[in-house]
């Protein structure tokens, strides 16, 4: 990696670590504010786990933690082995990216990937875009509780389950973002190594 590029990834990860942390004591913050107590919280860790404030603080640390780590290790210690075959299409790059074979993106969804490194890589990502969208996301509409009448009966009337459908619609999103930022690099890849052969 060329020294700009480490530049450029210490800036990104520095900005992003901030973002996730502010997103997170935002939720945090607001729904204490809200509801100190937690009666009536949606956070699943409370509403089946029976979880207080302190393990949430904990997990949510943990989370923390972890999805900077493997941020850190995508954007620093990621090291693809991209396909020399040229004109794949998004899918077979994936499919590749995770199996080393073009023809098995289906098992994207539901297998364990053979390539643990683009594993880690695309978690730390989509975990931790996730984590920032969906943090502000929550955070926002806790505090609108806080302030609007109206908010809470719309909140009343499905707005939770919004929630958790835009959050796993922001997972999927950035999921996909992972291995379309990944096959503009193999694109690059392969005509860099074209010029090469000229």
């Amino acid at each position: 990696m060329e020294i700009s590029d480490k530049k450029g990834s210490t800036k990104k990860i520095i900005v992003l670590a901030v973002l996730v942390i502010i997103s997170r004591l935002s939720d945090i913050i607001s729904t204490y504010l809200y509801i100190p107590d937690l009666r009536g919280e949606t956070n699943i860790l409370v509403k089946f786990l029976g979880a207080g404030w302190v393990s949430i603080i904990i997990i949510q640390s943990l989370l923390v933690g972890v999805s900077v780590y493997l941020l850190y290790y995508y954007l620093f210690k990621f090291k693809p082995n991209y396909p020399t075959e040229k004109g794949l299409t998004l899918n077979q790059f994936a499919s590749y990216l995770y199996f080393n074979d073009t023809s098995y993106f289906g098992k994207l969804f539901y297998k364990t990937p053979k390539n643990k490194n683009v594993f880690f890589a695309s978690i730390g990502y989509v975990v931790s875009m996730t984590l920032i969208t969906v943090g502000f996301m929550v955070g926002t509409s806790t505090t609108l509780l806080l302030l609007s009448d109206t908010y809470k009966q719309l909140y009343k009337n499905g707005i939770p389950t919004l929630l958790f459908v835009l959050t796993g619609v922001s997972a999927l999103w950035f999921y996909y973002r992972f291995f379309s930022i990944e096959y503009k690099k193999y694109k690059q890849y392969i005509n860099f190594n074209q010029l090469l052969r000229f």
